[in-house]
Parts: structure tokens; sequence; C-alpha cells
């Protein structure tokens, strides 16, 4: 999705950023993997065992559908808010704060070690976010209006999309959790001058 907005975004500031952030998260994207890998002793079946979940699974199938949904989202600022903003906003936390808590009370402190950077990473990232939103939201009530949209329809689609996987993880506790998160990034929208409703 960067790389989209790195192709068709409007202005160096917007798509050099979308450049380094696309490969930061490449890189993110192939640690996870390396990491699974190895604690599955290098086994090659795992990776058709994920790609099998990825295309069958009925858990799977909600996360899968906001991944299409957004690969063909056209406009490319409607796009930095999906992703960046909103997807970003709840699987970051999902997985590096709360799951990684989960997995700590159960002696996965070892997650906890690997993972460190990317929520170093993520708090740094979240500036450039945030900077983006602000500044686009301040310069006109047009552009709030479409910024309040975009994320009130997005944060629904996501939110929907990683309860099922939340549920798995954390015992049928998912809606409630991302009810916390999805709250957690209304009140960070709205330091940036937008109002989510819903």
């Amino acid at each position: 999705n960067n790389s989209y907005i790195c192709a068709y975004g409007h202005g160096a500031p917007v798509t050099s950023a979308a450049g380094m952030h696309m490969m930061d998260e490449l890189g993110v994207a192939q640690y996870l993997s390396r990491a699974g890998l190895m604690l599955g002793d290098n086994e090659p079946a795992l990776l058709d065992a994920a790609k099998a979940a990825w295309m069958s699974d009925v858990m799977w199938q909600p996360m899968r559908r906001l991944v299409e949904n957004s690969m063909v989202t056209r406009d490319w600022f409607e796009l930095f808010v999906a992703q960046n903003l909103v997807i970003d906003g709840l699987v970051h936390p999902l997985v590096f704060e709360r799951f990684d808590a989960r997995l700590i009370q159960h002696g996965g402190a070892v997650f906890s070690m690997l993972s460190e950077f990317m929520v170093d990473w993520y708090a740094e990232s979240s500036r450039w976010v945030d900077a983006v939103i602000k500044t686009a939201a301040a310069e006109s009530p047009a552009n709030r209006a479409l910024l309040e949209g975009w994320t009130t329809h997005w944060l629904a689609e996501a939110g929907a999309a990683l309860t099922p996987l939340a549920d798995y993880a954390f015992d049928g506790e998912g809606a409630t959790l991302l009810a916390e998160l999805s709250a957690a990034l209304r009140a960070r929208v709205a330091r940036l001058g937008l109002t989510i409703t819903g």
C-alpha cells in the first residue's frame, strides 16, 4: 500500500517517506517470517500451511478481504488513512503490545525481546502519520470531512477483520479488545482535529 502511495502520491515529503515506510514494513514482515520459520525448525511445510490458512481458513477471510479491499483503493490519500493510520493503528498495538503482554504471562518473553525494535519503530512512524493527518485536516473543512469519513469507514472494516483473530488469540475476548484499541485510536485522531463517530 505504501508502494502505491509512493507511486501515485503528490509531493516528495509524502512519497519519499511512504517509500521508506514501505521498506520498513517489508523488513518487519521478513523479520517475522524468518523468526517463525526458525521457531518451526525451518520446515517449508509451514509456509504451505500459512498460505492455505490465508486462502481458505474462515478465521482469516475477513482480514484477507480487508487487505484486498485496501489494495484496490484508488485514492492514495484514502489509502494512507486506511493503512498507516487505521490498520497499523490497530494491528501494531494488538500484536506488539497486547499479544506480547499475553505471551510474557505464559513465558514468552523472547517474543518481546525479538520485537522490541518494532515497538520503537511504530512509535516513531506514528509521529509522521499524525503530522500528515493533522496538516491535511487543518487545511480545510472539506479535507477534515473526507478524513473523518475515511477513518470511520476503515476503522469499522479493520475492527471487524481483526476480531476473529483477536478472539482466537485472546480466548473469545476479541470484540472487547478491539473496542478498547478502537477507542484509543479515536482519541488519537481527536488530538489531530478529527471527530470519528460510530
